[in-house]
């Protein structure tokens, strides 16, 4: 019920926000159904009393109409004016329908145009636990299919059921004025078939939701494919996926297949109504004219009037079904807006802070799940301007570090300060303004590399965009293209070789210009006189930048005014290069690993092969 009311509030939103165009839309069915009501109660009129004999009596303002033309018998011999009126309020009908259809459309597109923004906006302002949790590629499906069918729901299930609801409004109190015996004949049925649709509609609705949840899951097997289509031939995987793909794929084409034979079912039966109101209504009505309990005129415009009626009120049960899919479509894009924003704490984050460097983290303690911490109590004082690498085994939470930093996530024991006042005291916008942040996996868009190195500041200029991308150690990289910094590359980079990838992405993270940066094993990928060159290049700011590397190379950490060691969450041990090689740990465990590999490798080079083989 809950949810149901939520999917509501929703639709009401979206429709409000273009009321007055789906108003007007109303209104124009309005106009539509009475020129259609017309056109039986034309032919009625002409048979009653003008054809028929004796003729009938006519309530007065249809006869001022036909004394206008020049009266019963002027009429009688020009029937062509009666044909003429019925093409009058046919078009006229018509041209009212093409109105309600334009400005549905008008008004669905400004609906649609919003929640797309919207949903845009608000993936943009999600934390990072939900998107860092959830499918790529049914996030992809709620913001595309889902939408295109909200879309064609408003458009065309939206007023054609409007249209039916106006259609018994305007038509059944102009039918009962006419004769109520006829009436119920016409309409005797007409509960049955909304009834049938009604009970189809709350059965196929459960149907519909497997259907997205499966058409969900078929496409982001695609797009995992797509993205690691390099990773899965390294690995000779393409029978696997395949199969994975094809046990997806049929449990969706079976899925669809019970779809369309309930929808069958549903038509079929509901045809069988339709014409047993039909016949309900010829044998009914002709026993009333024989009986002369009504009038062959009558007896024609109910005909008319119940082929009007029937048919839409049949075809609500098609407009009911795809309700049901729109509504599954609602349901899931209101999951994801219904995921709360990034906020921060009420009243107590600043804005538009500026911020020197220092970092204090002072017995913090945190973890992803709330039975598993990543980190334990840890305590370290960064100096602003001061050069810090930081080392450890996997999972020793040197990473976890960065993200309470970008305040991706928050913590809730312990406290982290910049600049001595309290990271939840600085809106998340100025702490990521502050901080320049190059994480593992090196990121970019299908774009041009000038682009995607001005990403996080559009504004800079060729020069800074130059000098960022020397320290980087890549602009003579991106000279030796074609079109240089007009090049554009594929998607995530996949042009580009993994160290290239790096060293664009750490360009456009330099020339942010952060009074701190931080980089994530962003050297791993490179060789080790390009590592050189970007370390000293980093260092041409020190004492004006405060820098965290992490690291597992030890060249890198010799750089360092000091090492922080990580180790099962905590602190283990900290100092220079020199003091820490003096100490038994981790650290010279490092150090005497990559030394002897040095060592190994050097003697490899003064050893030429022929000499190994004359030597054995």
């Amino acid at each position: 019920m809950n949810k149901s009311k939520h999917h509501n509030r929703l639709l009401v939103e979206l429709i409000r926000s273009e009321k007055w165009y789906y108003l007007a839309s109303v209104v124009s069915v309005g106009f539509a159904s009475y020129f259609m009501f017309l056109v039986p109660t034309i032919g009625k009129v002409v048979i009653d009393r003008v054809i028929d004999h004796p003729r009938l009596t006519t309530p007065g303002l249809i006869e001022n109409l036909i004394q206008s033309v020049g009266g019963v018998d002027v009429l009688a011999r020009n029937l062509w004016i009666a044909g003429l009126a019925i093409v009058a309020a046919t078009v006229l009908a018509g041209l009212f329908m093409y109105l309600k259809d334009y400005l549905a459309a008008k008004a669905c597109e400004g609906t649609v145009r919003d929640l797309r923004n919207r949903l845009y906006a608000h993936l943009h302002r999600l934390p990072e636990k939900y998107l860092g949790n959830a499918d790529s590629g049914d996030i992809l499906q709620r913001c595309t299919s889902d939408i295109d069918t909200l879309r064609e729901f408003l458009t065309v299930q939206v007023m054609n059921i409007g249209r039916t609801v106006v259609l018994l409004c305007i038509m059944i109190p102009l039918m009962l004025a006419q004769s109520v015996a006829m009436s119920a004949l016409s309409l005797v049925l007409l509960p049955v078939v909304f009834y049938f649709a009604w009970h189809f509609f709350g059965r196929i609705k459960v149907l519909f939701q497997e259907v997205e949840e499966a058409e969900g899951e078929l496409t982001n097997i695609v797009q995992e494919n797509l993205t690691g289509i390099r990773v899965v031939r390294a690995f000779a995987r393409q029978a696997h996926e395949c199969a994975k793909f094809e046990e997806k794929n049929h449990l969706y084409s079976e899925l669809n297949y019970r779809l369309i034979c309930m929808l069958a079912n549903f038509w079929s039966l509901s045809d069988l109504l339709c014409l047993a109101q039909g016949g309900v209504l010829l044998i009914g009505g002709g026993w009333l004219v024989a009986h002369d309990q009504a009038s062959m005129g009558t007896y024609f415009a109910f005909i008319g009037y119940t082929t009007i009626l029937i048919w839409p009120i049949r075809q609500l049960g098609q407009e009911l079904s795809e309700a049901s899919k729109a509504t599954v479509s609602i349901g899931r894009i209101q999951e994801i807006l219904n995921v709360p924003e990034e906020t921060d704490q009420e009243g107590s984050a600043q804005s538009g802070v500026t911020l020197s460097g220092r970092i204090t983290f002072n017995d913090l303690s945190f973890g992803y799940d709330a039975n598993k911490p990543v980190l334990r109590k840890l305590n370290f004082d960064i100096a602003a301007g001061e050069t810090v690498a930081i080392v450890g085994p996997t999972g020793a939470g040197k990473s976890t570090i960065i993200r309470l930093l970008m305040r991706l996530y928050d913590y809730d024991m312990g406290s982290i300060r910049l600049d001595g006042q309290e990271l939840f005291s600085i809106d998340r916008t100025t702490v990521r303004q502050h901080i320049g942040t190059l994480l593992q996996e090196p990121f970019l868009f299908s774009r041009s590399l000038r682009e995607n190195i001005k990403f996080g500041r559009r504004q800079a200029s060729d020069e800074d965009m130059f000098l960022s991308s020397n320290d980087a150690s890549v602009h003579h990289t991106i000279q030796g293209f074609s079109r240089g910094y007009e090049t554009v590359i594929g998607e995530r980079g996949v042009s580009l070789s993994g160290g290239q990838k790096q060293r664009v992405t750490l360009s456009r993270t330099l020339l942010q210009d952060t009074p701190i940066l931080i980089l994530d094993d962003t050297l791993s990928a490179v060789d080790s006189v390009t590592e050189r060159n970007i370390i000293q290049a980093l260092h041409k700011k020190r004492g004006e930048q405060t820098l965290l590397i992490i690291t597992h190379r030890i060249s890198v950490c010799r750089e360092a005014d000091r090492i922080l060691v990580m180790q099962n969450g905590g602190l283990s041990a900290q100092g220079s290069h020199e003091q820490l090689i003096d100490q038994p740990g981790f650290y010279r465990d490092l150090w005497g690993i990559q030394s002897g590999q040095n060592r190994e490798f050097q003697t490899s080079l003064s050893n030429p092969v022929g000499k190994e083989h004359r030597s054995g």
